[in-house]
């Protein structure tokens, strides 16, 4: 028995040592850091929220795609809508502008997750968050996820609502998101890793931990709607609280994106920057004020 568990001992710390050669020599992929902010900053001009943007019927160019000079430094906007299409004619646009502006550092939206390079097609995995890393990495420059902490978000969040609604929003936003791109065999499964990894968090730990939960939120709170296992949020989150954690959620989102923004432009950085076209044509005034 002792010599199986030394070979049993030894295989693990071999298989950690593999482990971790394939990150450090970037095979295989880890998930963007956070960029963390020196201060979350007060905009003169404010960020558009969702319920002016709704007003809009969504009329806007899509991509959305800008840039803001200023001083030495400058960003590029690229508000795409989202696709892990590689053959997509906006991916091609994320690598033209990425040749144009010969960026200093990356932003890019989400956390996304590890990958097998050579294995497995970074916008395939996920999307134009995916091909910006993947130019970060053949270029050398450094790459951040632009989101806040989630458990600062969450914080937030929390002063205005309760935690079980909280939990089932978090839970449910990766699933309503992805099933744009197709249902899961196992919708049930799907939504079960969701709670297990989304509700982690201080203050929505053991707020719901079953998809029935979530099941007799929804007919409780939704009962004209479709079930949660056929919905998207491709075009928006059903009214009522989900809508309006969303909406929150958002906009602790695009302020900390801002913020972490202009700190990098004012440093004299080039800024390349990849999110949902919404974002994108929300925080336009804002910036060009902020970066004027």
């Amino acid at each position: 028995m002792k010599k199986i568990l030394k070979a049993a001992g030894l295989g693990l710390l071999a298989l950690s040592a593999t482990f971790g050669v394939l990150l450090a020599t970037g095979i295989i992929w880890r998930s963007p850091k956070f960029y963390s902010v020196k201060k979350e900053k007060s905009f003169a001009v404010p960020i558009m929220d969702m319920e002016a943007y709704d007003t809009l019927g969504g009329e806007h160019a899509r991509p959305y795609v800008y840039q803001i000079t200023s001083g030495k430094g400058s960003v590029c906007i690229l508000g795409i809508e989202h696709t892990k299409d590689p053959n997509d004619a906006q991916i091609r646009l994320v690598n033209e502008k990425w040749q144009a502006l010969d960026p200093d550092v990356a932003l890019v939206e989400g956390r996304l997750g590890f990958l097998f390079s050579g294995l497995q097609n970074p916008v395939t995995e996920y999307g134009e968050g995916g091909q910006t890393v993947s130019l970060a990495k053949q270029n050398g420059i450094p790459f951040y996820t632009w989101e806040p902490k989630k458990e600062d978000e969450v914080k937030i969040i929390l002063e205005k609502f309760p935690a079980k609604q909280v939990a089932a929003f978090y839970s449910l936003r990766p699933y309503l998101s992805n099933f744009r791109f197709g249902k899961p065999s196992d919708p049930d499964a799907s939504l079960q890793q969701c709670i297990d990894s989304r509700t982690d968090v201080n203050g929505l730990r053991g707020a719901i931990t079953k998809v029935s939960q979530v099941d007799s939120l929804w007919k409780k709170d939704y009962p004209k709607l479709k079930d949660w296992r056929d919905t998207s949020d491709e075009y928006g989150w059903p009214d009522g609280y989900l809508s309006d954690i969303f909406s929150m959620s958002n906009q602790v989102r695009d302020i900390h994106l801002c913020s972490a923004i202009s700190e990098l432009v004012k440093d004299g950085k080039k800024v390349f920057v990849t999110m949902g076209s919404s974002h994108a044509f929300r925080i336009e005034k804002t910036l060009k004020a902020e970066l004027k």
